[in-house]
């Protein structure tokens, strides 16, 4: 087996003649508005099509304005709200050779940023002309989740892809997300290549984590907070009593240990996960006693330490999405300002609160003022301390807004 970050050589292919017969062969769709509104954002809504050429789902397609204008090759779904998913922006088919140059690209790009790191994010979707692929590498090893039709279609490719430029232990598809029925697409988890080794134990930001790659979340492991973890540890010195609500397997609790803090309390609905991080605990060297599991809803959690004289130094708040849609924006909004004044009455003076939201359609300043408004209710004041962001193996596409997913504060309290 090759090495791991060594992808072997005579990676990068052209175009032959072949590419022209397929060129001539794409069918052609045409979009209402104007050729400026689509320059830089990889999506186009069902109700702006005018013409679809009798394009099937799955299929690439040229796209024109009804001025004649070209705006690119994408994606074709009619079953879909996203009709159409740019790859690129020359005339181009997504073919096996253009996945592959693509994964190896996005690999390239990953290595320039991400240091002494075996285990990272790979393939971010749009941002690296993949729409709706997500590839993770955990050392010699992948997870992929596909949660669009053009790269369900081209599955094979992807497999292939990864087969021949990485030689790797396995490839684990995790393809269970919600957004695959808005595509039409049924959820699949399933080993695609190799085997699957009984224990798969990675390092991420000086950190050691057994990793449940079939039973766990997205793709096993989340690796966008890689950045903030190191953030939440410096800032964790001197403190006593941590609490990391929606735990999951413990990255923020363990960093916290790591920083110093004497206890912390870790609280999620999942007791795999919880299982997992009592594990990870044990392998980075932390004694039992410094870290509490519990098996409750977060909600439920905070209204019964409200009930207690429990009090922490720092609490981190990383929660699911409360929304996948624009129009719940509001609903959203009202969780994190619930879950922000229930966590605020719980901290010591002095003390610090890490926030994050994962919600796409939740901009950094509506969480910032979900944050001040639940602040001001509860008669506290903070003071920002850091813009928190996801980090930088999931790049933040220009143009495209949706691409900035993760956003965060950290904050202390003002006496």
């Amino acid at each position: 087996m090759s090495h791991p970050n060594v992808l072997k050589p005579c990676q990068l292919f052209s175009g032959t003649a072949s590419q022209a017969l397929k060129l001539s062969a794409m069918k052609r769709v045409t979009v209402k508005g104007r050729a400026k509104d689509y320059l830089t954002h990889p999506w186009i809504f069902s109700g702006k099509v005018v013409e679809d050429g009798g394009a099937a789902p799955g299929e690439a397609v040229l796209v024109y304005t009804t001025k004649g204008v070209f705006l690119g090759s994408a994606i074709y779904n009619p079953k879909s709200k996203i009709a159409l998913r740019f790859y690129s922006r020359a005339k181009e088919e997504l073919d096996y050779i253009a996945i592959k140059n693509r994964i190896y690209n996005a690999h390239l790009r990953r290595s320039r940023v991400i240091r002494k790191e075996k285990s990272y994010r790979i393939v971010f979707g749009e941002s690296d002309d993949l729409p709706g692929l997500i590839i993770d590498r955990y050392g010699s090893g992948f997870s992929i989740q596909i949660i669009s039709i053009g790269m369900e279609y081209r599955r094979g490719h992807i497999v292939d892809a990864l087969v021949d430029l990485f030689n790797p232990e396995f490839i684990y598809e995790h393809s269970d997300s919600a957004l695959r029925k808005e595509e039409g697409l049924p959820p699949r988890s399933e080993l695609v290549h190799g085997e699957l080794p009984d224990e798969v134990i990675i390092e991420s930001a000086g950190m050691k984590y057994i990793v449940d790659i079939a039973g766990g979340q997205k793709t096993g492991f989340f690796f966008d907070q890689r950045n903030n973890r190191r953030i939440v540890e410096f800032y964790s010195r001197g403190a006593s009593k941590g609490l990391d609500l929606f735990s999951y397997t413990g990255s923020f609790a363990l960093h916290m240990l790591k920083g110093g803090v004497e206890i912390v309390y870790a609280v999620d609905r999942s007791a795999s996960a919880l299982e997992l991080l009592k594990k990870n605990a044990e392998l980075n060297g932390f004694e039992r006693k410094r870290i509490v599991t519990f098996n409750k809803d977060a909600f439920d959690f905070l209204d019964e330490m409200a009930l207690t004289s429990e009090k922490f130094d720092f609490i981190v708040l990383d929660p699911p999405s409360f929304t996948r849609k624009r129009s719940k924006v509001r609903e959203a909004l009202k969780a994190y300002r619930v879950l922000h004044e229930k966590a605020i009455a719980l901290l010591n003076d002095g003390g610090f609160i890490a926030t994050f939201s994962c919600a796409m359609y939740v901009g950094r300043d509506e969480l910032l003022d979900s944050f001040y408004q639940a602040a001001r209710k509860m008669r506290k004041n903070f003071y920002v301390l850091e813009h928190l962001h996801q980090a930088k193996d999931h790049p933040v596409l220009l143009g495209f807004p949706e691409s900035e997913y993760l956003k965060g504060f950290l904050l202390v309290h003002k006496p």
